[in-house]
């Protein structure tokens, strides 16, 4: 079981929530408070949603590259929802600008066919150091 900071508004939360059972999860639905969790706790990965406190997925990444303490946590952009950024145009770039802050990876679901959810936990595990 990893701690994993989940930085989403609730309903892609909810589906990082499926996805990701049993591991032990720390929410932020702001840029505020996933500050504060990340000052308060230790965590092994960063998992963050494109619309996470209304777009600010990219100044979260900022944020959790900005200290040394932080910024060795792999962190993952995310879309979760199909319907959110549909352009493909648009998803690879927001793929390629994560990877240019710093991030891990950008997942997104909608790549994932026969077991979306499934295939996602595993690819999201990938980056667990469990």
């Amino acid at each position: 079981m990893a701690k994993i900071l989940v930085a989403a508004s609730p309903e892609p939360r909810a589906v990082l929530e499926r996805v990701l059972a049993g591991h032990e999860l720390s929410c932020a639905e702001t840029m505020a408070h996933g500050e504060q969790l990340l000052g308060d706790r230790a965590f092994q990965l960063i998992i963050c949603t494109i619309v996470f406190d209304e777009s600010k997925m990219y100044d979260f990444l900022r944020l959790a590259k900005s200290r040394p303490e932080w910024e060795r946590i792999p962190f993952i952009g995310a879309r979760v929802r199909g319907h959110i950024l549909r352009s493909p145009t648009a998803l690879g770039a927001a793929a390629l600008t994560c990877r240019e802050l710093g991030a891990a990876a950008f997942l997104d679901i909608a790549n994932y066919a026969k077991d979306p959810e499934r295939e996602m936990r595993d690819a999201i595990e990938g980056f667990l150091d469990c």
